[in-house]
């Protein structure tokens, strides 16, 4: 199964957060658009990619278009650990090893971003470090400098 393009129904999902609380997809997005960000700590491109949601989510707040969710792959101490070294502030969901969310988004690279609208729709899909994905995230913010020496896109 390929990634789940844009313009389809996004699945709903529940995940329990960090703080082991439960997070229902068709719940969120009630209040605004969501961006469901998954990823693996060990990746370099999610370590390149996350710092730049953060920075996102701490200048704009609750201004933001869109809540920024963070789904790890990983073991929940693994993805404190990961939240920790780069202070993502963010919500992170947990989605463990057999990875049930990331299979029924067809998930093949991380990071991936999804951008679910508040009718529960895919409104973007894309993977790797992508400037253009995220400077959509963060309008209207200017995050990258011309002279920034980061490639437009890397694979993730």
């Amino acid at each position: 199964m390929k990634q789940l393009p844009a313009g389809v129904p996004a699945p709903d999902f529940t995940l329990q957060t960090l703080d082991a609380r439960l997070f229902r997809l068709s719940e969120a997005v009630i209040a605004r658009p969501v961006v469901l960000a998954f990823y693996k700590a060990s990746c370099p491109t999610c370590q390149l990619t996350f710092p730049y949601l953060q920075r996102i989510h701490s200048q704009l707040g609750e201004s933001a278009a869109y809540r920024i969710l963070g789904i790890s792959q990983d073991e929940p101490a693994e993805t404190m650990s990961f939240a920790q070294r780069f202070g993502i502030q963010f919500e992170i969901l947990i989605d463990e090893h057999p990875y049930p969310v990331s299979s029924l988004y067809g998930l093949e690279f991380v990071p991936t971003v999804f951008i679910v609208g508040r009718d529960r729709q895919i409104q973007l899909s894309d993977y790797g470090f992508s400037k253009t994905t995220i400077s959509e995230i963060g309008k209207p913010l200017q995050l990258f400098p011309a002279d920034d020496g980061l490639p437009a896109t890397r694979p993730g």
